[in-house]
């Protein structure tokens, strides 16, 4: 069915339904019902229903029908039916974030529709840099120049200007990102954790919010089974002060988005900034078939032939052990 592109179509599968003979496999006393009657033809009804479970296709009236008269209202895609009947209404506008079912094919509108997603800060503007486009140079080479789109919030802005020029930032990635059936990669502009001696605490104002309080100093009566310390590893990653995404993510192409930067974040020309890029999805791919060549290659090839001359003068001494 993705094949055809009819995964999302409630119409083929109704039709695909209709397939099956009518009264056919219903049940006819309750011995049948309890032995399960006609089982291979029930779990090919069940399959049909979890495959529109996946793809989020809700039943209709006709679907009810079909299934009654094919397997009748005790068995078990009916039951099937019931359920999604039941769980698909309340989960439909669960996820505060949805992600629509076509996403935009433009990779400049996917790369904005995916920066704006990972952002935690509604006020973060998205700014293009660079658009993909294709250039010939004089020498007659065809350059083709990727896209670059970064995000950056007021919050961020405020970080980086209080940033110590004598620390470096980081550009590290790529950082995969699913949505949906598509995989797209991001990059991060960050600083390391200030250390201990250099934190400084802002100080509490009590009389900030008079109506609900930011901090409350309460004695409460706690028992001795009462544990107050919890085994949680406090982390601190450092802060983010960027993102972006480029089809292209090379040292060059990301020295462009830092270049586009400085124009609001005057600083980072004062601040050395280090690459921590890791390999992209084809590099890691081929090292990947290098170390699966590594481990299934024989144990014996992969011992130097010193290793393999000590292993044989040691096998008649080990037999002899065995036999005394």
């Amino acid at each position: 069915m993705p094949e055809f592109g009819v995964e999302r179509d409630l119409v083929v599968y109704n039709k695909l339904l209709d397939v099956f003979p009518k009264e056919v496999f219903v049940p006819r006393n309750f011995i049948q019902r309890m032995f399960n009657h006609y089982p291979r033809q029930q779990e090919c009804g069940v399959q049909l229903l979890e495959q529109m479970e996946t793809y989020g296709i809700m039943p209709n009236v006709e679907t009810k029908v079909l299934l009654v008269q094919i397997f009748g209202e005790k068995s078990h895609p009916m039951r099937k039916y019931q359920r999604l009947m039941y769980w698909f209404p309340r989960f439909k506008h669960t996820n505060p974030f949805p992600v629509p079912q076509q996403l935009p094919e433009d990779p400049v509108d996917l790369a904005r529709f995916s920066l704006t997603r990972i952002a935690n800060d509604l006020d973060a503007a998205v700014t293009v840099y660079q658009l993909p486009c294709t250039d010939i140079t004089e020498s007659g080479e065809q350059l083709t120049l990727p896209h670059i789109v970064g995000i950056q919030g007021p919050s961020q802005m405020e970080l980086l200007a209080k940033h110590n020029p004598s620390r470096p930032v980081f550009v590290e990635g790529p950082f995969p990102l699913w949505l949906r059936d598509t995989c797209v990669h991001y990059y991060i502009l960050r600083a390391d954790p200030l250390p201990p001696e250099e934190k400084v605490e802002e100080p509490y104002d009590p009389e900030r919010c008079l109506d609900y309080p930011l901090q409350l100093d309460l004695d409460l009566d706690r028992d001795f089974g009462d544990e107050e310390s919890f085994d949680v590893e406090d982390l601190d990653e450092g802060p983010v002060f960027a993102m972006c995404m480029t089809s292209q993510g090379d040292q060059a192409t990301l020295n462009q988005w830092i270049s586009g930067l400085q124009q609001n974040n005057p600083i980072l020309g004062q601040v050395p900034t280090l690459f921590r890029l890791n390999a992209g999805p084809k590099e890691l791919q081929g090292v990947s078939d290098t170390e699966s060549e590594h481990h299934h290659r024989p144990e014996q090839e992969t011992r130097p032939e010193e290793e393999r001359e000590v292993l044989e003068q040691e096998e008649p001494r080990r037999s002899q052990g065995m036999k005394q």
